[in-house]
């Protein structure tokens, strides 16, 4: 890559960062970031896992096992999903999505699309088409090498 190349992508991955830091700022991202937080990820993982098995849960999200369990107080707290234990078995635990949760998913849910649309509208048809593709292409596991790995987690 030219000089004048790396120039124009540090000016580029710059103004990218000033912008999000703004939107982040207004509040803009508030509801966008729920989609990357724990308890969100673990009530989208438990609406389509009933019966989940906390160990199971950490290891398919990427999670610490002490970050789950936390987290799944949190939530118990929230009234967002029950832990049972197997009558058989008592070191086995069941979580399981309350009526409670399956209604806050849905208001995420109806908020994400609203934001989202309002973006789409901003953007018009051609550029959410791009939008899409880069996104695409982005989340391809072919793409993530183990050096971005290890960039993700900050090593």
């Amino acid at each position: 890559m030219s000089e004048n190349e790396n120039n124009e992508l540090k000016e580029q991955t710059d103004l990218l960062i000033k912008y999000l830091n703004q939107a982040r700022n207004n509040g803009a991202l508030d509801i966008f970031t729920s989609l990357f937080q724990t308890d969100y990820r673990i009530l989208i993982y438990l609406n389509s896992h009933p019966d989940a098995h906390p160990s199971l849960m950490a290891d398919e999200l990427k999670v610490t096992r002490p970050n789950i369990a936390a987290n799944l107080r949190l939530l118990e707290q929230k009234r967002f999903i029950t832990r049972d234990v197997d009558e058989a078995n008592r070191r086995q635990v069941y979580v399981n999505l309350t009526d409670d949760g399956k209604s806050y998913l849905e208001k995420i849910d109806a908020q994400l699309h609203f934001l989202f649309g309002g973006w789409f509208t901003i953007l018009g048809k051609e550029e959410t088409k791009h939008l899409l593709k880069i996104l695409e292409i982005s989340s391809s596991p072919e793409l993530i090498t183990e050096e971005l790995k290890k960039f993700s987690v900050g090593d």
